[in-house]
């Protein structure tokens, strides 16, 4: 078994969860939203290797040997399936995307996210825990330099 933190990022207000609660299959973890430098409602999600209790940028994630924060796509796609909304996601950013990188001069081990119907309705845009195993909220907050609200949730795989 490895620890893993995911990141749910730009959230549209402070998530409930504090640091410390264990949470589980189905339990709400924040709502969807247009926080920090965002421009647009949707979720940023990534999963880093290890228990990180604080902000990690972008720029500090990466596969380069010495890196001390590890994406994990493997564990970061099975956050992708209709339990995270309780609809369809549309990915609208990909894992590593090339565009993102031109645009941003930055590279995106995440991705972005977006309920299948958000055109439509907001009954969608809460997150979910959509894993059999329990998280432990790690740390939440306001990040004023990118992020916007955001939780880290700790696990186990």
């Amino acid at each position: 078994m490895k620890n893993y933190t995911v990141r749910f990022a730009h959230l549209k207000e402070s998530p409930i969860p504090i640091p410390g609660d264990v949470i589980f299959q189905g339990d709400k973890v924040g709502t969807m939203g247009s926080t920090g430098e965002s421009k647009h409602n949707h979720l940023h999600i990534d999963v880093i290797e290890g228990l990180i209790k604080r902000i990690v940028r972008l720029h500090d994630i990466g596969y380069e040997e010495g890196k001390a924060f590890l994406p994990n796509i493997k564990q970061l796609n099975y956050f992708i399936d209709n339990e995270l909304f309780g609809i369809r996601p549309v990915i609208t950013t990909h894992f590593y995307d090339p565009e993102y990188k031109k645009m941003y001069e930055k590279d995106h081990p995440a991705y972005d996210l977006v309920p299948a119907d958000r055109h439509v309705t907001e009954d969608h845009f809460n997150i979910y825990w959509n894993r059999t195993k329990t998280g432990i909220i790690l740390n939440k907050g306001f990040d004023k330099k990118g992020y916007g609200y955001f939780i880290l949730i700790g696990f186990e795989a």
